[in-house]
């Protein structure tokens, strides 16, 4: 483990900004240096998922605890139901950013010829998205939990089963 935390350090420290920059972008870094250029690419999509998410919930399609709907407080059954169409609207802008991140900065192309690797890809994605999406609505619905804490559940199971599926799956590693 001590192994993996000095190659990780001196991979972003010993090297110079161009020649970090040139390796990832050329895909040539070690597995941990990897993980943690995929876990960059995976905040920043978090953070435009649930911020995405979060101001539709805020706005137009209601979503958090406390909020009026047509003149009564929302129920967690509505909560929920407009959690989800929430989150299936930002999962359709977020999987095209993730994807484009994934190629430039993460996985090798090559595997698959680009469409069909953007549609597995999606698919792969669509599977962790739907497999999330059961998890946060249940939470809200039976325990009332809060929304964004919806929010972090289901990103942290997507991103757990994404990488190894994208890893092994859709890309040459």
């Amino acid at each position: 483990m001590i192994s993996l935390v000095t190659e990780l350090f001196a991979f972003f420290f010993k090297q110079s900004p161009t020649v970090i920059w040139r390796r990832i972008r050329g895909q040539d870094m070690p597995w941990i240096v990897q993980l943690a250029v995929y876990g960059f690419c995976g905040v920043v999509a978090t953070v435009v998922a649930v911020g995405q998410a979060a101001a539709l919930s805020a706005t137009i399609i209601p979503a958090y605890e406390n909020m009026i709907v047509d003149g009564l407080p929302i129920t967690d059954g509505l909560r929920a139901k407009n959690f989800l169409i929430n989150q299936t609207i930002s999962f359709v802008t977020t999987n095209v950013l993730v994807y484009f991140m994934n190629v430039l900065l993460v996985f090798k192309r090559g595997r698959h010829s680009p469409w069909i690797e953007f549609a597995i890809f999606t698919l792969i994605n669509g599977v962790g998205f739907v497999l999330s999406q059961v998890a946060g609505p249940w939470l809200i619905y039976k325990f009332g939990i809060p929304t964004n804490l919806a929010f972090f559940t289901n990103a942290v199971f997507a991103a757990l089963i994404n990488f190894v599926a994208r890893k092994f799956f859709v890309f040459k590693g």
